[in-house]
């Protein structure tokens, strides 16, 4: 592929739909950290901290939520991109309006808002969104065409992101938190509609970062920022891009973080051994590259607390990780400015790195079916899809009454009472699968708890 993207329009300050700014405003802050702060201060952002990571409806203080996992991933992205911004500028190739901690700043924005669409328990409400449309939309649903059900069988997370922030959130169906191109271009993970996740194996679990709803927002992003179109139907709404370079930083913070931080949640709940980390000789990798000196002798030290050791050696790990993956993208970086690498940075490091041990103890050891398999969560998946169905059989049912325009049954006035939009004027004009949409966005929206007692209301069991 001989086209190339260009820093001068994947770095812009210009903002999304905003009719009073085009990047040129200066106070002092750079307009993506008022993306950082548009973020920040949001409500779906706040409500991550109720909402489960892996472990669901732990009462664990230490183990994390989707917040303080966004908020390390987005830690962690900050410094994937100030030290790629600054090989950037050694190598002439940054814009010259612009510095190394901008590129920190555009990774971190995105990073955090990177969970900000995930349901209620994790990902296991959101494989229990996909397995109920499956099983309840059939294929010759008149109501629903071809794309649409691919958006609702295949739902995912990344996909109600990308809704949160450009409709959802501040000047809903008007720009949603309207932050700059790149900021959104970063988290475009993957860049393309629900039909090419399907129809690719070699997309990553199907996933996809757009649904129908903002399909003109998608392609207008991807148009402002000179992303490169590799498929393209826009009369059935359906497109691929390459990613955005950063998107390859913002996939390897959520790599980094959930590899280490979720060992560490693992020995919290005694699913792995305390000195779990010790075990797998991580610290050989640290000691390798001379970083832990004095540090080496507090790890063998018996006074000294597990939790503590624990927290010495991620710090170190993930430092030691952030280098590997800055390493990548610079050996990978005309690949990934052609838009030709189709893999995550992590599976790019070199074979004898901290984060290729790491991937391997993942993927082909053991370690994920112990943190994510054990009988805990498994029992606790299955209440999470019991509360979702109830969820979405009785949203769904509403949104049915709705569009066929029948008298609205006292369930479906509850439920538009449960989501404060017993206006009609919400659905004036609305199909099925818009209205759908509209439901689905408050249920995903909700907090763990808040799930579990809407759905004790609706199966009239009370708080």
């Amino acid at each position: 592929m001989s086209e190339k993207m260009k820093w001068n329009r994947l770095l812009v300050e210009k903002r999304f739909h905003d009719p009073n700014n085009n990047g040129e405003e200066k106070n002092g802050r750079s307009q993506f950290e008022k993306d950082i702060d548009k973020i920040t201060f949001s409500s779906a952002f706040r409500r991550l901290g109720r909402k489960t990571q892996v472990h669901l409806l732990s009462e664990n203080d230490h183990i994390h939520t989707r917040l303080s996992h966004s908020l390390e991933v987005a830690s962690v992205g900050r410094s994937l991109g100030v030290m790629v911004g600054q090989w950037l500028k050694d190598n002439e190739e940054l814009p010259n309006k612009l510095e190394p901690s901008n590129v920190g700043e555009i990774v971190e924005a995105a990073c955090l808002a990177h969970d900000i669409g995930n349901p209620p328990f994790g990902h296991a409400a959101e494989e229990a969104t996909r397995k109920w449309f499956q099983e309840k939309i059939k294929e010759d649903e008149k109501e629903l065409n071809v794309r649409e059900q691919q958006d609702l069988k295949n739902f995912d997370g990344n996909a109600m992101a990308f809704r949160v922030v450009t409709y959802k959130e501040y000047y809903e169906n008007d720009g949603g938190m309207r932050l700059t191109y790149s900021t959104l271009g970063a988290l475009l993970k993957y860049p393309w509609t629900s039909n090419f996740a399907k129809e690719d194996p070699k997309k990553k679990d199907h996933k996809f970062s757009c649904f129908k709803t903002e399909y003109n927002y998608f392609d207008e992003i991807a148009k402002e920022l000179r992303l490169i179109e590799k498929k393209h139907n826009s009369s059935k709404f359906e497109a691929e891009y390459t990613r955005h370079p950063l998107a390859f930083l913002v996939e390897a913070a959520d790599d980094i973080c959930y590899r280490v931080l979720d060992i560490e949640d693992a020995i919290e709940l005694n699913l792995l051994r305390e000195n779990y980390l010790i075990e797998q000789e991580f610290d050989k990798f640290l000691k390798k590259k001379d970083e832990l000196r004095e540090e080496q002798k507090r790890l063998l030290n018996s006074k000294i607390s597990w939790r503590i050791k624990n927290g010495m050696l991620r710090g170190k790990m993930i430092n030691l990780m952030i280098k590997e993956i800055v390493e990548a993208f610079e050996n990978n970086y005309e690949r990934i400015m052609e838009g030709s690498l189709d893999s995550s940075l992590m599976s790019k490091t070199n074979n004898d790195s901290l984060c290729s041990k790491i991937d391997a103890l993942y993927e082909k050891g053991n370690l994920k079916k112990k943190i994510y398999q054990n009988q805990r969560n498994v029992l606790l998946e299955l209440g999470a899809y019991s509360v979702i169905s109830i969820l979405l059989e009785n949203s769904i049912e509403a949104a049915r009454e709705i569009v066929n325009g029948k008298k609205t049954s006292y369930k479906t006035k509850i439920i538009k009472n449960f989501i404060k939009q017993d206006s009609g004027e919400r659905f004036k004009g609305k199909d099925l699968y818009e209205i759908i949409m509209l439901f689905l966005d408050y249920i995903m929206g909700m907090t763990d708890n808040y799930a579990t007692n809407v759905n004790k209301q609706l199966r009239g069991l009370g708080n």
